[in-house]
């Protein structure tokens, strides 16, 4: 049995799963597709003939670090973590750079396709991924399935966006279809929610030309971050209204420990909710954030089809979200429901266990880096 693990070979969850399955007597193999083409190569083999004798479909990769062979048939599972935009050689013309780089990404999505036509175990389903990635995908299908959800206008017209803050008694917040990210000298500037005001909204070429989410704004008693593997659910409850930060998106404290992380009994009524969103969406896992408000609802915001886990864990042990996750990923199950106990695998073994490692970190000079500010591709 082997697990394809599409990521970078920096991302903590990918090290810390592929870990995890060395210990369960699995191999895994890391593509990074930033490498591609500059640092990987990738060849489909397509035969012509049906009868030659040891003639095979094959899907072949290697990367820098080493030539391993890999045909169709080698993974029977594969986890589509994080999936880079290929770039181009910096050395080519700027033309031939264009065309390199469009040709390396169609490439690359030709490569997942092709291995979606064979059955075998995906998370998330490859065609569910692209489906589940739109946000007004979601919420519909979130107020379908009876979660409560809040009022939400997807637009670019400045007349409606100001007609619906209005409606909304002037409490409106706007959030970014995509997360973008930019460089500005030393730093790193990223969007979150920002609340709305009649002066961000006075620009009617701002508002026309990147359309975006409007919602009203909500009251928050806390948020949980409902993470489900399968059919194993965790809720974590975050205090994310604590004086002093910024109350209108958790990330934007950076995880900071003293938001604090508390393992929350989901009421059986939104767990079942939560499961029905995965089930219509065609997801096995995902990161469902939900706002709880001071009057006891419970508000759908969003599914990250493939959310950050670890960090819950990091912050509260009691949340063995790395073990499921690794044991989810043997069973090849998408009904799989984990069952408490001793924990064959945890996030504080496997730090302890990468703090020894001399040589763990990935060779970035075999490598394409991450860039700072970088493009999600399907």
């Amino acid at each position: 049995m082997r697990t394809l693990i599409v990521a970078d070979p920096w991302d903590i969850h990918a090290r810390a799963v592929a870990w995890g399955l060395e210990k369960a007597g699995e191999e895994s193999l890391v593509l990074y597709t930033h490498d591609f083409p500059q640092k990987a190569a990738i060849s489909i083999h397509l035969d012509s003939g049906q009868t030659r004798s040891g003639a095979a479909d094959a899907l072949e990769f290697s990367c820098a670090r080493q030539h391993r062979p890999m045909t169709l048939e080698d993974a029977d599972a594969i986890w589509l973590r994080r999936w880079y935009q290929p770039i181009a050689s910096p050395d080519l013309h700027p033309a031939d750079s264009k065309f390199a780089q469009t040709e390396s990404g169609e490439f690359m999505r030709a490569t997942m396709h092709m291995l979606d036509e064979k059955p075998r175990f995906w998370v998330n389903p490859l065609q569910a991924k692209l489906r589940a990635d739109r946000k007004p995908v979601q919420l519909l299908n979130a107020k379908a399935v009876g979660l409560q959800i809040p009022h939400t206008l997807f637009s670019n017209d400045p007349e409606q966006i100001r007609g619906f803050f209005r409606r909304n008694g002037d409490r409106a917040i706007y959030k970014p279809l995509t997360a973008a990210c930019w460089v500005s000298e030393d730093k790193s500037h990223a969007t979150f929610t920002s609340v709305l005001s009649e002066e961000l909204l006075s620009n009617d070429a701002s508002l026309a030309n990147a359309p975006g989410i409007y919602q009203e704004f909500l009251d928050k008693a806390f948020e949980l971050r409902v993470t489900v593997i399968g059919r194993s659910v965790f809720a974590a409850k975050l205090d994310s209204q604590k004086d002093g930060y910024y109350l209108t998106d958790w990330r934007a404290n950076q995880l900071d420990s003293e938001i604090q992380c508390e393992v929350f009994a989901l009421p059986a009524d939104i767990e079942e909710k939560c499961c029905a969103l995965m089930d219509r969406l065609g997801l096995v896992f995902g990161c469902i954030d939900i706002v709880v408000k001071p009057n006891g609802e419970y508000v759908f915001l969003e599914v990250n089809e493939m959310g950050q886990f670890i960090w819950l864990e990091d912050m509260n042990p009691a949340l063995p979200l790395l073990d499921c996750f690794v044991k989810f990923l043997v069973s090849r199950d998408p009904t799989f429901r984990y069952r408490a106990g001793s924990p064959a695998c945890d996030f504080g073994e496997f730090r302890t266990w990468m703090e020894r490692q001399a040589d763990f970190e990935p060779d970035a000079t075999r490598h394409i880096a991450i860039p700072r500010s970088y493009e999600m591709r399907e």
